[in-house]
Parts: structure tokens; sequence; C-alpha cells
């Protein structure tokens, strides 16, 4: 009986965190476009500090960094 009980609870947290890293499609990518309906494209100097917060909030955290000749958000994974 304690044999199942153990096997239930490891499919089921198995479960949780199989569906917790898919819930969340932007994590681990590059976004030229972001903002509240990614209405900007880049990140400037005078803006580093606004694509950040958006990285932090939209992603599982995240921070722009200078990717292929731009300011990307890049989301952690």
């Amino acid at each position: 009986m304690e044999r199942t009980g153990a096997v239930v609870v490891l499919i089921v947290l198995a479960f949780l965190v199989a569906s917790a890293a898919s819930s969340n499609p932007m994590c681990c990518k590059d976004y030229l476009s972001w903002g509240s309906q990614n209405q900007i494209n880049g990140c400037s100097l005078d803006q580093n500090s606004a694509c950040n917060s958006w990285c932090e909030t939209s992603c599982r955290g995240g921070e722009c960094k200078f990717r292929s000749g731009h300011h990307k958000c890049h989301c952690y994974c």
C-alpha cells in the first residue's frame, strides 16, 4: 500500500513539473519585439530598463541582450 502511494505521488509530481515547464512557451527564446502588444522592436539604450522590466515580468525572468546586431529580450529557462 505504501509503495502504491509513493508511485502515485511520483507520477503526480512528474506531471506537475512537466506541465509547469510547458506552460511558459516564451522560455529560452530571444524576442526582438516586446511590450504589452509586442509593439516595440529592439531595445535602444534608453529603453534598456523598460525592456529588462518587460523581460522579467513576461518571462520567468530575463534580460535584454545584444544579439545578432539587435538588442533583444532573452527569456530565461
